[in-house]
């Protein structure tokens, strides 16, 4: 019986040599292909990226847009209650004016700021009557009011002009001063009238009904008329028990609201406060962006 014998072969350098390549081309391979998928991430991301600067940018472009269309409102703001044509003229009464402007859409109210009761000089009755009628508990509308007759007996002290209040904003300051009463007191109030009364002509409607010793039913015959009638005393009816607290006046401050808004969605607000005596025919006293609201 002949027996076969194998031989194992040991490889020689050049076999050694052969299979290294081929580890090493493995190993590149795997290398590569990492490289590739690391490209493929950092392409994913760059592409992302480049997305939200875009939209950031559209942002930036569109709100820019919309704040220059709120500027253009003030602008006819004061137009509107500086023109005397009657069918033209806008009543500074807080009405909302609804206007087109190139591509985008505006809406503008003009309010006077003498039909409110001024922080500084409005008689306490009215800023008592004022409180009572938001529904501060007796107790907390003496603290309200103690603290701004305070903060005027410090001005008045101080001399040389001092103002207990230059911006309404600083009643945030005044003992007891919840935020939902200042959100509410606001609208209601200024520092610009510099009269103990208010204008009933372009009052708003609240400050109407604060007014102390006056009947609810009056007020509000009073408000229906000034609605149909517009701002002429001679065709409203007289608000009984309230001369102490009433005076018609020359429109001289006013307080433009302009939204502007484009049709890719942006929207801006402009507040403006504007003085319409003296040289040149107005001046701004406060410029500001506004809270916009809800779309």
């Amino acid at each position: 019986m002949k027996v076969t014998t194998r031989t194992r072969r040991v490889p020689g350098k050049r076999g050694r040599r052969a299979a290294r390549r081929r580890g090493e081309r493995g190993v590149a391979l795997i290398l590569v292909l990492w490289v590739l998928a690391l490209l493929a991430v950092l392409a994913v991301s760059f592409a992302g990226g480049a997305r939200t600067e875009l939209k950031i940018a559209r942002n930036q472009y569109e709100a820019a847009r919309a704040e220059a269309i709120a500027d253009a409102g003030v602008t006819f703001g004061i137009l509107g209650a500086l023109d005397p044509a009657p069918q033209t003229h806008w009543t500074p009464d807080g009405e909302r004016h609804e206007l087109a402007y190139g591509e985008g859409a505006l809406g503008v109210s003009v309010e006077d700021e003498g039909g409110k009761v001024d922080l500084n000089a409005g008689a306490p009755e009215l800023l008592a009557g004022l409180l009572r009628r938001l529904g501060v508990a007796e107790d907390a509308a003496r603290q309200v009011l103690d603290g701004i007759l305070q903060r005027r007996r410090d001005a008045l002290a101080a001399g040389n002009g001092v103002l207990a209040f230059r911006d309404v904003a600083e009643l945030r300051l005044v003992p007891g001063m919840a935020r939902p009463l200042y959100q509410a007191l606001v609208p209601l109030v200024t520092v610009y009238n510099r009269n103990d009364r208010i204008d009933p002509l372009s009052a708003p409607p609240e400050v109407l009904r604060s007014l102390p010793g006056v009947a609810a039913a009056q007020v509000e015959a009073y408000l229906a008329a000034r609605a149909s009638a517009g701002a002429q005393p001679t065709a409203l009816p007289p608000l009984a028990g309230a001369d102490r607290f009433v005076a018609h006046s020359a429109l001289q401050v006013i307080t433009i609201r302009s939204e502007g808004r484009t049709p890719g969605g942006g929207r801006f607000v402009r507040e403006a406060v504007v003085a319409l005596s003296g040289t040149p025919p107005y001046r701004f006293l406060a410029w500001r962006q506004g809270e916009s609201a809800a779309p």
